[in-house]
């Protein structure tokens, strides 16, 4: 990272961006899908009235429009991630789980439950982190996958078409897999948004605007090696 000032570096220009075109391709995604699946809550549809009144009764080709160029701009998004970490930035690798991360999970845990005062400072990202940043990625492979599966101009792409399995079959449990898959991604991005809005976070959450942190926030929350730093628990006062 380079120091600039009283500030630390954390993400770069097209970190930044291919950060919020994700998300935005994520938000349109789960708008349109919600409203294609016509979601029912405690009896109303917000998704589906939502969509009829800015758009009109016949919303539903729009919306199959918007899911598939979304898809697209995720997907797209996505490579350029993996690309540009991987070899560019040289980073890709030190964004997955360590076994330093695995043994310094527990006490990052009883710290986060308030069990003990021990501390735990990471490199860049948290095992939780680190973690999240693997099931948004395995889920959203599977949604695109399943995806495609249901789309007659793309399921080619998925080999599961080409095993002598019965079409009708394939497509219920593609249907199903997709729809359950959809929430876990809620449920993921509601995860994200929480741990990111954190009173203790929100000097890290503000540096994806600005692409830094303060000096002393850094120096305090993250680890000066490549290996995460156990901080001792403050000795009581006796």
């Amino acid at each position: 990272m380079i120091l600039s000032g009283q500030t630390v570096q954390r993400y770069d220009s097209v970190q930044r961006i291919y950060h919020w075109v994700n998300l935005g391709a994520l938000l349109v995604l789960l708008w349109t899908g919600l409203t294609i699946y016509d979601l029912n809550i405690f009896g109303t549809r917000p998704f589906s009235a939502f969509a009829a009144a800015l758009i009109g009764d016949v919303f539903t080709p729009l919306m199959f429009g918007l899911h598939r160029y979304a898809a697209f701009a995720l997907l797209g998004g996505l490579i350029i991630h993996i690309i540009y970490d991987t070899g560019i930035k040289g980073i890709f690798w030190s964004e997955l789980p360590s076994k330093a991360d695995l043994r310094a999970q527990n006490i990052l845990a009883k710290n986060f439950l308030g069990i003990s005062k021990e501390y735990v400072k990471f490199p860049k990202f948290n095992i939780g982190q680190k973690m999240l940043h693997i099931g948004f990625a395995i889920v959203i492979v599977l949604i695109g996958a399943t995806g495609f599966m249901m789309s007659a101009n793309y399921r080619f792409l998925v080999p599961i078409w080409w095993l002598p399995l019965d079409f009708d079959f394939i497509l219920f449990w593609a249907r199903v897999a997709h729809d359950v898959l959809t929430f876990v991604l809620i449920t993921l991005v509601v995860m994200h948004f929480y741990f990111g809005v954190r009173r203790e976070n929100i000097p890290t959450f503000k540096s994806m605007l600005s692409g830094k942190v303060p000096k002393e926030y850094h120096e305090k929350h993250f680890s000066s090696s490549e290996e995460p730093e156990i901080i001792p628990a403050p000795k009581e006062e006796e």
